[in-house]
């Protein structure tokens, strides 16, 4: 399994941008995890991200908090998600990394959090409400057992904590496309390209898209002027409409192929 570094690195060389699928850990269920994952492996995403379900998740527009809850009802704790992510690591080939808040990080002790990350071969992490004025610990754990770290910035993120951001990333850099929370929404190209270019004098880590990216025009809007583009809402919303129909896996491997478009 390449990591997220050398994932980008390969996408480089073949001049293409990274599509990065996000989907809730257990949702619709738990049995559902490893087909979803394989589904959207098969249909040429790049590196997905799994979140992990939390009940209080401030930055989750509603269909990822629908889901998530849904999610907890079944039994999609940190322990599961391991045991589930260790019974199916051969089978997962693009780089996996886990997102989540704080708090089932520190439940489940951050070493052993980190150690069990290792174990079950996931590439990387994006924690939603953890500044990096507090991630000392965080960040010696991660780098213990070589799990690469990204960070969020925004449209109101100033330059020079950008700059300190950057430093703590690895991967890559999510870049937040709208203040707010995740889901549908419009986007505004020509500020968010104006924003991504003046961070990209301060880096050479790839700098990808997220929050309420939803469509393949959007999709390719983006990748103009960044190195990818995490589309997650849209996604889910999709699992939550057809997995129960005949040939749901099918048909979700078309609609992920459909919205990276050519």
């Amino acid at each position: 399994m390449a990591t997220i570094k050398e994932k980008f690195q390969q996408l480089k060389k073949q001049g293409k941008k990274a599509f990065i699928a996000y989907v809730p850990f257990g949702f619709p269920s738990v049995r559902h995890t490893k087909d979803i994952l394989l589904a959207l492996q098969d249909s040429g995403v790049d590196i997905i991200e799994l979140g992990i379900p939390f009940s209080d998740p401030v930055a989750d527009g509603p269909v990822i908090q629908e889901a998530t809850s849904i999610a907890l009802k079944n039994g999609a704790n940190t322990q599961n998600l391991f045991i589930t992510l260790n019974k199916i690591k051969k089978d997962i080939k693009v780089p996996l990394a886990l997102m989540t808040y704080y708090n089932p990080i520190f439940r489940f002790g951050i070493d052993n959090f980190f150690k069990s990350m290792d174990k079950a071969c996931v590439s990387g992490i994006l924690t939603v409400d953890l500044p990096i004025d507090e991630a000392s610990e965080y960040l010696k754990k991660a780098k213990k057992y070589k799990i690469e770290t990204v960070f969020f910035i925004t449209p109101v993120t100033p330059l020079a904590r950008a700059k300190k951001i950057i430093e703590a990333s690895g991967g890559f850099v999510y870049y937040i496309s709208v203040t707010g929370t995740t889901g549908v929404r419009e986007i505004s190209y020509e500020a968010l390209a104006s924003h991504i270019r003046q961070l990209k004098k301060n880096t050479t880590l790839p700098i990808c898209v997220g929050f309420g990216v939803h469509t393949k025009e959007q999709f390719a809007n983006i990748c103009k002027f960044s190195d990818g583009a995490i589309i997650g809402s849209a996604i889910v919303k999709f699992i939550r409409d057809n997995h129960s129909k005949h040939g749901f896996l099918d048909k979700l491997k078309k609609y992920v192929i459909s919205l990276r478009g050519s």
